[in-house]
């Protein structure tokens, strides 16, 4: 299969917003090239000060992202300028109406909502969009009590679990009375930082030994209370706790746990051949298939037509799936074929941005993890550019 001619333009958010750029975005037939270009206008209105004029001009051009047909395009906005004051009020308004991919990240973060937005979210009981108003960094006491009025026990365990949420003994007494029988929205209570001993007295009341154990353990507990709790405990479960993928260097290893725990999905597989990662990947779909890793190597490497696509078809792979890590190995080939020299965070970079224009559809989940990827990078070249 031919491989698809990929631009090498790179763009630098540290430049102005070119004609160019805005042609793209009015007229490129391509959602994914859109979607890069506006993420580049994003980045250009969060990292750098604006003159009034040009402020008015970024706030237009914000409001026609906002328009685009494509999800991707208005994902890529809402991703890149869910922490940003410049995102504008009326803008983030139409992203909190969205679909959920695009409004829950400028639910979760943005600073530009007033309460009385909040709680008209609320007040449609969608509840991935609930649950994104409950975790925010602070939450005020009228917005929890909104989200304990239209949200479901997932939306107010969240809220009693967030430090930032303002929530006054009499609502947290409505909430434990409310949810009495699910102890999931105790859990929530213990784990938070600071606890009234009156709440500590109601939780003592309903919660399992499990909890209690826990609730023992967070927070200081008066002497006739832990006395009661250790008349009801009872012996705990003993749980595997799983290492974090970043704790070790043995990949083989690391693919074989994934892989026993279930976690080895072709969605993980396709992210890490998006980021470069094809050791991994050689590895994971040696496992997949169940023959050696060096024969997998062999034939994830081989610029074939053929060697992939039957690995990928012993590892039950899907046809789509095996396209994109058909691409994501050109793409790898070529980046190291082309006689240039990389750091590990540019070559990284091109590998993500070229997989976001590839002309097949990539599932929604991937794409949001590779505009959030890309969106990273910037961040810690911009960071790293800052302090060096």
């Amino acid at each position: 299969m031919p491989r698809a001619q990929h631009s090498t333009v790179r763009f630098d958010a540290t430049k102005p917003v070119t004609d160019e750029d805005i042609r793209v975005l009015v007229q490129h037939p391509n959602a994914e090239a859109r979607a890069v270009v506006a993420q580049k206008i994003c980045r250009r209105v969060r990292d750098h000060p604006l003159s009034d004029g040009e402020r008015e001009i970024a706030n237009e051009v914000l409001g026609f992202i906002a328009e685009d047909a494509a999800s991707l395009v208005r994902r890529a906005m809402a991703v890149t300028l869910k922490n940003s004051p410049e995102l504008p009020r009326d803008v983030a308004l139409k992203l909190a109406a969205d679909i959920d991919s695009i409004a829950v990240p400028v639910l979760n973060f943005s600073p530009v909502f007033h309460d009385e937005d909040l709680v008209e979210v609320l007040k449609s009981r969608a509840a991935a969009k609930v649950i994104a108003v409950a975790k925010r960094p602070t939450v005020s006491g009228s917005v929890v009590e909104n989200i304990v009025r239209y949200g479901d026990s997932r939306a107010v365990a969240a809220v009693a679990a967030n430090d930032g949420a303002e929530i006054t003994p009499e609502t947290a007494r409505n909430m434990l009375d409310a949810y009495r029988d699910d102890d999931l929205i105790a859990q929530a209570f213990i784990k938070r930082r600071d606890l009234p001993i009156g709440i500590v007295e109601r939780l003592v009341a309903q919660i399992s030994a499990e909890a209690a154990v826990e609730l023992t353990r967070r927070h200081a507990v008066p002497v006739e209370l832990a006395i009661e709790l250790a008349t009801r405990a009872r012996e705990r479960a003993t749980i595997d706790i799983i290492d974090q993928s970043t704790k070790t260097r043995d990949v083989a290893l690391l693919v074989r746990r994934l892989q026993d725990e279930s976690r080895l999905s072709t969605s993980l597989i396709i992210r890490a051949a998006g980021c470069g990662e094809l050791r991994f990947v050689e590895h994971a779909l040696a496992v997949k298939a169940n023959i050696s890793h060096a024969k997998a190597a062999l034939m994830v490497h081989d610029g074939g037509p053929f060697s992939l696509k039957a690995l990928c078809k012993h590892a039950a792979i899907t046809e789509n799936e095996t396209r994109i890590l058909r691409a994501a190995c050109a793409i790898y080939r070529d980046l190291e074929l082309s006689g240039l020299t990389f750091d590990r965070a540019y070559f990284r970079e091109m590998m993500v941005m070229r997989i976001l224009t590839l002309p097949f559809s990539l599932d929604e989940a991937d794409q949001l993890y590779f505009l959030e990827k890309l969106d990273g990078i910037e961040s810690d070249e911009a960071f790293d550019a800052v302090n060096s």
